[in-house]
């Protein structure tokens, strides 16, 4: 480790976390007000008198995932399903986090049955949050004139990126392996696609929580690039001191900033 020459001392490591979010509490006491929010912050319009769909924009009928649990393959085949009943044939499912293989397996699924699906990624609660600097963070406040100026112009929706983790485990110990990392074509992707030569080599940064609790995501593990090696480390590995069952949650952020979530249910 090198000495840094002001101060004389080698950099010591250190560790960012996340703190709860008082907000996502809040908004799960006020459902209806939340769905109504993020509905206009995605530019579409309330729907009622449905069970599973909650708004449309155009011809695409939008479905909101939960708070406080990943979007599930049984959640989005529901939805799927009040769809095709009501002649929509265009789906978009927005989530803050993922289960493992929802994009593989529910894509495929919903082609299947006639179904275009996207899986759209909210943006995160930190972009929210700067986006409004000075404004009441209980959001359903804002004065509708407010999110329009203040968050629409500086916030994201990314359709979510297709990403293949192998597991294996041994004993007490579990590997995972990015094996397929694919991001939907944009302009700025066809800008450096000649340059790529691995799909992998778009990933910026990804980071593990090895016992994640579906609240807040502890960064346990990580890999980036530097410019000396602009390549992450596919693989990580974790010994746990106990048997059992665990959530591992896995996030990828793309040399974009966009953010890819799987969680990833591990029994030893």
């Amino acid at each position: 480790m090198k000495t840094n020459k002001k101060y004389g001392k080698p950099a010591r490591p250190f560790e960012i976390q996340n703190i709860g979010n008082y907000e996502m509490v809040y908004w799960q006491e006020k459902q209806d007000e939340y769905l109504t929010f993020m509905l206009k912050l995605y530019q579409s319009q309330l729907l009622s008198n449905f069970k599973y769909i909650h708004g449309r924009k155009g011809d695409r009928a939008v479905h909101i995932g939960p708070l406080n649990a990943p979007v599930s393959t049984e959640e989005i085949e529901k939805v799927v399903i009040e769809c095709k009943e009501n002649n929509f044939k265009k789906l978009d499912v927005l989530g803050w986090e993922w289960s493992y293989e929802v994009n593989e397996l529910t894509k495929s699924s919903a082609k299947k049955k006639g179904m275009d699906l996207k899986l759209i990624q909210i943006p995160s609660l930190n972009e929210i949050k700067s986006a409004l600097v000075g404004f009441d963070l209980n959001l359903f406040k804002i004065p509708e004139q407010v999110v329009e100026k203040a968050l629409l112009p500086h916030i994201k929706f990314s359709e979510v990126a297709y990403l293949e983790i192998e597991e294996t485990n041994a004993k007490n110990e579990i590997t995972l392996k990015i094996t397929d990392f694919q991001i939907p074509p944009t302009p700025e992707l066809a800008e450096i696609a000649s340059k790529i030569k691995d799909s992998r080599e778009l990933i910026d940064y990804w980071a593990i929580d090895w016992d994640y609790k579906g609240d807040t995501f502890h960064n346990q593990w990580q890999s980036f690039r530097v410019k000396k090696n602009p390549k992450v480390d596919y693989v990580a590995r974790h010994k746990y001191e106990k048997s059992g069952e665990y959530q591992v949650m896995v996030k990828v952020v793309d040399v974009f900033g966009n953010d890819t979530n799987k969680v990833i249910k591990v029994k030893l």
